[in-house]
């Protein structure tokens, strides 16, 4: 594979144990592109994302060639997640209820060896209209939209090569949705990001080209 090419699918099908099967277009994505995905709705979308990055995918792959950052697929393991982060639908939902925000983002930059720098973390809440003030709430005192935009900052801040969104634009108010849009172009360029949308406008708004599946 390419240097130059950080995911490569060449006869890629996913298949379940009841028999469903999805196949699915030869896809490259290149080094700090920003590519959208779409397709008709109930196209597989969301099941390609998962069955490249998610932890617990439970379908079969099958492909001539299947690499994320020149490594096979089935040789990806946990330690796909440190050059990887991955944002599923609804995945503000998983934020611990039970802990203040300030406490979730040390321990996600601890469990990635990463140093937690206060101030870069309040500039980052700055650029996704966020105050400060939030670090010292639990999720269940923040809106949806906040809490997104939260997760975003947290899959963000790990530094990874490939950041991967599904459905960022789903069922925002607009200033949440203009945040994360000035966000999402505020880091082009510097890492490959992936978004899976079924908003047209917002991908060709954004993306550098979109992927059909």
């Amino acid at each position: 594979m390419s240097c130059d090419k950080v995911v490569e699918l060449i006869d890629y099908r996913v298949s379940y144990d009841d028999g469903k099967i999805i196949n699915y277009r030869n896809i490259e994505i290149f080094k700090n592109e920003l590519v959208g995905i779409m397709g008709k709705s109930g196209c597989g979308k969301t099941t390609l994302l998962n069955s490249l990055f998610a932890l617990d995918f439970r379908g079969k792959r099958e492909y001539s060639c299947g690499n994320i950052l020149g490594q096979d697929l089935q040789s990806m393991n946990h330690e796909k997640y440190k050059f990887i982060s991955y944002m599923p639908q609804y995945s503000q939902d998983a934020l611990n209820p039970l802990l203040r925000i300030d406490k979730i983002v040390k321990l996600i930059l601890k469990c990635n060896n990463i140093s937690y720098d206060e101030n870069k973390i309040i500039e980052l809440l700055k650029n996704i209209d966020l105050s400060e003030e939030v670090l010292f709430k639990h999720p269940y005192e923040l809106s949806g939209g906040m809490k997104q935009r939260i997760v975003m900052l947290i899959s963000y801040i790990k530094n990874p090569e490939i950041f991967i969104l599904d459905e960022p634009s789903s069922a925002l108010d607009f200033i949440t949705l203009r945040a994360i849009v000035d966000f999402i172009k505020s880091i082009r360029g510097s890492r490959t990001i992936v978004i899976v949308s079924h908003n047209k406008e917002f991908l060709n708004n954004l993306c550098d080209r979109i992927i059909y599946i």
